[in-house]
């Protein structure tokens, strides 16, 4: 009772601007945890790229890097993720090739 009906675009600037900034932290954090697990020569050639839901993305520079994640290791790089980053569930890792 008493409400008064808004059209969206009223309010949805502001939504997007105070989820805009908590987005690009995150990404902030979660790189700097990715260089850290990942360790360093797997980080030079490396970026993260964006976390949809639970699985973090990340681009690498050769297919052959892509290989050695997937195959070798993927188990060990999510597990250091997940204790440097304990404040997200990452329950995978997808790596995708970067474009040059």
């Amino acid at each position: 009772m008493g409400r008064v009906a808004r059209r969206i675009g009223e309010f949805l600037p502001q939504v997007l601007r105070d989820l805009g900034p908590r987005r690009r932290d995150e990404l902030y954090v979660l790189t700097e945890a990715w260089s850290r697990a990942a360790g360093p020569d797997v980080a030079l050639r490396s970026r993260v790229v964006g976390m949809n839901r639970d699985t973090l993305t990340v681009a690498v520079e050769s297919a052959a890097l892509m290989q050695e994640i997937a195959s070798f290791r993927r188990p060990e790089i999510l597990a250091r993720i997940r204790a440097e980053f304990p404040r997200r569930t990452i329950a995978d890792l997808r790596c995708v090739l970067r474009a040059t």
